[in-house]
């Protein structure tokens, strides 16, 4: 859950770009360095600060769950506060992205227009891919979004998870 948490409030933060899908070299792959040059581009950053993450998982399916257990994990809520530096925001999206995902993630797909993001993010596992598409609204302050999962479970194939996100910045990071 932490690991999902983390590509969650990535991916909202992420939500700095605009206008259509930022695969640059037309490859069919949106690379961590593309979207952070398209986010770059408009000159939008998120602000340095304190943040409050909420993560509710909305839904929950893997292959050979007993029925019994439908819907398990739906509803519960973890709340996680964050402190984005100036230091981090000044390195840029990038650097964010590849420290959050172990350089392992790339983007089929990233789109931003009017506060309005569209994003497929491919993260490489031991287990193989994980899939997650995410959509919702983005601001330098906050962000408001749905994200479905789909990975292979070890042992029982591929599971799908989904789940809601909201981060918003409630204050200054605390003096260290």
């Amino acid at each position: 859950m932490k690991r999902i948490a983390l590509v969650a409030a990535l991916g909202g933060l992420m939500a700095g770009c605009s206008g259509g899908n930022a695969d640059a070299d037309g490859n069919g792959k949106v690379s961590m360095d593309e979207a952070a040059s398209q986010i770059a581009a408009e000159g939008i950053k998120p602000q340095p600060g304190l943040y409050k993450a909420t993560i509710t998982m909305t839904g929950m399916e893997i292959p050979g769950m007993p029925a019994e257990m439908a819907g398990h994990g739906s509803g519960m809520t973890t709340t996680s506060d964050y402190c984005l530096t100036e230091e981090e925001v000044a390195e840029g999206f990038e650097e964010m992205m590849k420290r959050g995902q172990n350089g392992e993630c790339s983007y089929d797909s990233f789109s931003l227009k009017d506060g309005k993001f569209d994003a497929v993010m491919v993260c490489k596992t031991p287990e193989g891919d994980a899939r997650m598409t995410m959509n919702g609204t983005a601001t330098p302050t906050s962000s408001d979004f749905t994200a479905t999962m789909k990975m292979n479970v070890p042992e029982m194939g591929e599971g799908t998870m989904s789940f809601a996100a909201k981060h918003e910045r409630v204050g200054d990071c605390p003096a260290q």
